[in-house]
């Protein structure tokens, strides 16, 4: 009975390994085939959608902070410009005080203009620059 036993276990196990190596119809591996395919560019056009997106955020972060940048700059060379003017002011009003009466007064003007002129060159110039304004 044993015996038995043995030889029917022995002969199921060499059917199944036999069943496992059967090829397949070529009608269903046509459709196996035709189901990979499918899948397969399925999962590609997700993976190229997906990527685009990415790097169409990753462009948009950029300009932004290209952007951001180039606000700072132009606000800094602003503040830059309005400090070499009041420099330049505070120079030619300390010069003005060696003269007396209209002169004085008319170099005081002057004075005053050229810093008015930097001043606005200096808001020009950022007005230009300056992304955000």
């Amino acid at each position: 009975m044993t015996r038995l036993t043995v030889v029917l276990a022995v002969a199921i196990g060499a059917t199944s390994l036999v069943a496992c190596n059967n090829a397949k119809s070529p009608a269903t591996v046509a459709k196996d085939v035709s189901a990979a395919e499918q899948s397969a560019a399925e999962n590609n056009a997700k993976a190229q959608e997906k990527a685009a997106q990415k790097v169409s955020t990753a462009r948009n972060d950029l300009r932004a902070e290209q952007r951001q940048a180039m606000h700072v700059a132009s606000s800094e060379e602003e503040k830059l410009a309005r400090a070499n003017a009041e420099g330049d002011r505070k120079v030619a009003l300390a010069k003005c005080e060696g003269f007396s009466g209209e002169q004085q007064k008319a170099c005081k003007d002057q004075a005053n203009a050229a810093y008015d002129v930097a001043v606005a060159g200096a808001k020009q110039d950022r007005a230009i620059t300056d992304p955000k304004q």
